[in-house]
């Protein structure tokens, strides 16, 4: 068995990591993704690892003059009291090896010894894993999910702008936050998003992403929309990856759903991608969310599963 470690600093054969990683955001992204990936992962994960609220293990290989090259890297973080683990990979000559749940339980314990509400774990897998084998065993539920994109240039994305709603600003994200609560209040993704529980987890989340957290932000990627001068819907966007749009949240109030806000949205964050000059869009949806229709009639399709795995106490 491999030695598991907690690090703070990335392994000597981290190149290894961004390899694999790159070769797989190509296919999902493109190689501009990659390229990107190359360039900023190393800075990155060391200024990821150097944060107090940042959790990381690794497997070492023990063979002699090898010990400090890790098989698989996982990585975790706390926010607003909830444990999220981000990343998990196990490099190509060591997969199959159930490494993947050696470092789970790792992970897990350290996150539920500090006290945590509940752990979500929705790392994209660029490599065979196992994860059902890792997180079940460890009292998980799965939730089954997918990553959908569209061509931004799509004609469902591009229909008519009715310009309904509007930058929001930073004295907005508190009604951006509210309207993502009661939007999820009786919602099948409620168990996965920790953010959508409380409006101080909800402003914490749209503050963070407005910071950059998922991804660039430019103005106009998050917008709100009001009825009669009451907020009722909004959008929060980012660029996930050169010239790839993603959104992160598409809300609305259950007493305004049924009225087409949430195509308007997505057609009005779509040209705001647009006019940053990106080319495709993409989303995280659960596979029982009824959103996922409207994604399809806007021209989303199927990039790959992503499912997630999530523990409260």
């Amino acid at each position: 068995m491999p030695r598991i470690e907690a690090i703070r600093r990335p392994p000597v054969n981290f190149d290894a990591f961004v390899d694999e990683v790159s070769a797989g955001l190509v296919t999902l992204y493109g190689p501009a993704a990659a390229e990107d990936y190359r360039k900023k992962a190393p800075s990155a994960i060391s200024t990821s690892l150097a944060h107090p609220a940042v959790r990381a293990w690794a497997a070492f290989d023990d063979a002699p003059g090898d010990e400090l090259s890790a098989r698989a890297l996982v990585v975790s973080a706390q926010r607003d009291g909830v444990g999220h683990i981000t990343f998990v990979h196990v490099l190509k000559p060591y997969v199959g090896r159930g490494i993947e749940g050696e470092l789970a339980r790792a992970a897990v314990a350290e996150l539920r010894a500090c006290g945590v509400l509940g752990i979500s774990a929705e790392p994209v897998a660029l490599c065979p894993l196992e994860l059902d084998g890792a997180f079940g065993p460890l009292g998980f539920q799965r939730i089954e999910r997918q990553l959908m994109d569209a061509p931004l240039n799509a004609k469902p994305l591009s229909g008519p702008l009715l310009s309904q709603s509007v930058p929001a600003d930073s004295g907005d994200y508190v009604r951006v936050a509210d309207i993502i609560v009661d939007a999820y209040s009786d919602h099948p993704g409620r168990d996965l998003h920790a953010e959508v529980r409380t409006p101080a987890g909800a402003e914490s989340f749209v503050r963070t992403a407005a910071e950059g957290a998922y991804g660039m932000t430019r103005p106009g990627f998050i917008r709100l929309l009001r009825r009669s001068g009451t907020p009722v819907a909004a959008v929060v966007g980012c660029e996930a990856a050169p010239g790839i749009g993603f959104v992160l949240q598409v809300v609305v109030r259950p007493e305004a759903q049924g009225q087409g806000i949430g195509t308007q949205l997505m057609r009005e964050i779509a040209q705001c991608f647009r006019d940053a000059g990106l080319s495709r869009v993409a989303l995280g949806v659960t596979n029982d969310n009824p959103a996922r229709r409207l994604y399809e009639r806007l021209g989303f399709r199927k990039i790959m599963p992503v499912n997630a795995y999530v523990w409260w106490r």
